[in-house]
């Protein structure tokens, strides 16, 4: 049977038997799998006008005590710094976050959710992880431990 990446992999082999598709047995699946992820979540998220990586915004303002500045948020998730200064930005219009000049620095900002912001997160998180939750059935808990684990060395070593 197999997935789509066993079948590129098939093509590829075909076309160009020299060649060790290896990689494209993990990396594919882990692309293939964060896509799944985020059209899937921002299906969901959708009806509450945020997409996953503007939920990931919020959410990581929701983890914090103190504002903070637009690359600490760039670098806590996934997206260059245009991308968040463009999520920052709906983000202000839809009265969810503010953007307020940093005291310590006059060029540089602070970002803060709103209670609107925290009250969305507080609504969203649970249904998020429910629905995370429900995907990862695919797997025994004991799969999902492995690959989490597995996903954490490799992170530790790309980061």
């Amino acid at each position: 049977m197999g997935d789509a990446v066993d079948a590129i992999r098939a093509v590829w082999a075909q076309r160009r038997p020299e060649l060790d598709t290896e990689p494209i047995a993990v990396v594919g699946r882990i692309l293939r799998a964060a896509r799944f992820l985020q059209e899937t979540a921002d299906a969901w998220l959708s009806d509450a006008g945020v997409t996953r990586t503007e939920f990931d915004v919020l959410s990581q303002l929701r983890r914090s005590d103190v504002p903070l500045r637009p690359g600490e948020l760039t670098a806590g998730v996934v997206g260059s710094p245009a991308a968040t200064t463009k999520r920052l930005h709906k983000l202000v219009g839809a009265g969810l976050v503010t953007r307020e000049p940093d005291p310590a620095d006059a060029r540089a900002a602070r970002v803060a959710l709103t209670p609107a912001g925290e009250a969305l997160v507080d609504e969203l998180l649970p249904r998020q992880l429910a629905a995370e939750a429900q995907l990862l059935e695919a797997l025994t808990p004991d799969q999902r431990r492995v690959l989490a684990g597995l996903l954490r060395t490799a992170l530790e070593a790309w980061e």
